[in-house]
């Protein structure tokens, strides 16, 4: 510090060397370079999505006419038939089982099926009785009634 409480003045900066400014033109520029185009991978990604969706409509199709669904009242006499062969003896205690759901459902096909078409009435009178009877816990008279149903379904 000085004596009047200023402080000392540096000495200058060091004289910076003088800038160098281009004398010639910049040089031109480069032509662009051609950019590969993206039409090509364009179009064989829409390819490639229009032969799937055929490959995958081709399959459902092919698939569709192959099968031909089973519908009306012969179809349905005919599921209440199946569920009627896979039911086996009944018990007492057998009567609140899963079996008495399959035994009200073939009750219920075989009622469809003679809504729609009356030669189907006996099969549905006998499984009627017979998801009755299995209600009121009589095995002997279920298993009557689903043998007089089978041979509805076999005649």
């Amino acid at each position: 510090m000085g004596s009047l409480g200023t402080t000392d003045i540096a000495d200058p900066p060091a004289a910076r060397p003088a800038l160098d400014w281009p004398t010639t033109a910049p040089p031109a520029p480069q032509p662009a370079t051609k950019r590969s185009s993206r039409r090509p991978q364009l179009v064989s990604a829409l390819v490639g999505l229009l032969v799937g969706a055929l490959v995958v409509g081709g399959i459902w199709l092919a698939g569709a006419l192959r099968t031909e669904p089973a519908v009306g009242p012969s179809a349905d006499a005919a599921m209440a038939c199946a569920i009627l062969e896979r039911l086996p003896e009944f018990t007492a205690g057998s009567l609140g089982s899963s079996n008495s759901a399959r035994l009200y459902a073939a009750s219920e096909l075989s009622a469809a099926a003679a809504t729609a078409d009356q030669r189907y009435r006996g099969l549905a009178d006998a499984t009627r009785r017979a998801s009755l009877s299995s209600s009121d816990l009589d095995a002997d008279s279920v298993n009557r009634q689903v043998s007089v149903a089978l041979t509805e379904c076999r005649g």
